[in-house]
């Protein structure tokens, strides 16, 4: 963060510096994940976490988790359910798993308003803080007791080290990639820019180590090396994810999801070239920023942004990942003097993510109306917000600054 920060002008320049007591700034992030312990404690379903544990069971049973209808997910981490299976019951477990989450939000917040704190004014940090405390995607990924903030907070905390520790770094990276590869992107991102190649191939290589070691894991439990062949376990998740109930409902905000829904049936074909269609646009974005050091955390954003968009399955909960470009835009925005429509429509694409605030809109007894209307809302903020990174590059690269 603190690179991306050194990029805009000094929040003292025109503007009040921002004076708060040392203890406030700290706690008030805190206070805002504190602030969601009342309705952890009254969740009593295991959710996303207690679906992962029916596959470890059946991975340690069989070495084959994929047998398990609603399993979606990587060998590595079918050890790793595996292993906490034999430690513990499903629901002690979810809530080792939901306290484990509510912790991770805590200290991301802490530690991303304390490095702002004092570089821009008393109402755009309240501002935003109050944004991210209310943030659905973050709130609703960790009711849902699903793994995507750990797998965030491992691949942050890898991009972070990048330059003085990339060995470290290409280890946490991997270990995210390895559990569930929703940040994708990431590893070839770093991969064209030299001052972060090294962190980009320990990241590429701790991945496969990990995934073949998860592969080997089940391998060993089936009693069957050919298990040790990915081809067949890959082929069982794209069977899966072609299904009906996964690939048109509105809850998949993935574009193979929005074009079955207009009638376009699933295919290989249409996977790979929207995948590639995705891919052009982050090389077109990784090209643009890869040759300055001060552009780093808009590689980041880029990653973070498009990553959820290269496969069949995006759930409104992906949506965690686009907090790095907003966080970053509402920086440069204030920084750069951006134009209202501009903040306007970041504004949008912000209310746009979030609309939907399941677990606890259906907990609520909300209608489903209201539940449908906020699902189709919510598919298009990727898309709103993409547009308005555009338009902000466009307007950057016409400015003489």
């Amino acid at each position: 963060m603190e690179r991306a920060l050194n990029t805009g002008r000094s929040a003292t320049s025109g503007r009040p510096p921002f004076r708060v007591t040392r203890q406030l700034h700290v706690l008030a992030p805190l206070a805002a994940a504190l602030a969601l312990i009342p309705i952890a404690v009254s969740i009593r379903h295991t959710a996303d976490f207690g679906l992962a544990y029916q596959g470890g069971v059946e991975a340690w049973a069989s070495g084959h988790p994929e047998r398990v209808s609603t399993w979606f997910s990587t060998p590595f981490l079918a050890f790793v359910m595996a292993v906490i299976s034999r430690l513990t019951t499903e629901v002690v477990g979810a809530h080792l798993f939901l306290a484990l989450n509510v912790l991770l939000w805590g200290g991301l917040l802490v530690a991303v308003w304390s490095q702002l704190h004092g570089r821009v004014p008393s109402l755009w940090w309240w501002g935003t803080l109050v944004a991210a405390a209310v943030f659905s995607p973050g709130i609703s990924t960790i009711f849902w007791l699903n793994f995507n903030l750990i797998v965030f907070v491992l691949a942050l905390g890898g991009f972070v080290l990048i330059g003085r520790h990339d060995r470290l770094a290409g280890l946490l990276i991997g270990a995210s990639l390895a559990s569930k590869p929703i940040l994708l992107l990431l590893p070839l991102a770093l991969l064209m820019r030299r001052e972060s190649r090294s962190a980009g191939v320990w990241a590429l290589v701790v991945a496969a180590v990990f995934s073949a070691g998860g592969l080997a894991f089940l391998a060993w439990r089936a009693g069957d090396w050919t298990v040790l062949d990915p081809v067949p376990y890959l082929a069982d998740f794209a069977d899966k994810t072609r299904r009906p109930f996964v690939t048109c409902v509105i809850q998949n905000y993935s574009q193979q999801a929005f074009l079955c829904r207009l009638g376009v049936p699933p295919s290989t074909a249409l996977t790979v070239g929207l995948a590639a269609a995705v891919g052009g646009i982050g090389y077109w974005l990784t090209r643009r920023f890869r040759d300055s050091p001060a552009t780093a955390w808009e590689l980041f954003a880029a990653a973070c942004l498009l990553s959820p968009m290269l496969g069949p399955i995006e759930w409104a909960t992906y949506q965690l990942l686009f907090a790095p470009l907003m966080l970053l835009l509402a920086y440069q925005f204030w920084a750069e003097g951006a134009p209202r429509r501009l903040w306007v429509f970041l504004v949008v694409a912000f209310l746009m993510t979030d609309v939907v605030w399941d677990p606890l809109e259906t907990l609520a007894r909300t209608p489903l109306p209201v539940l449908v209307v906020s699902y189709l809302t919510g598919q298009f903020a990727q898309y709103v917000l993409l547009l308005t990174w555009a338009r902000w590059l466009s307007l950057r690269k016409a400015s003489p600054a």
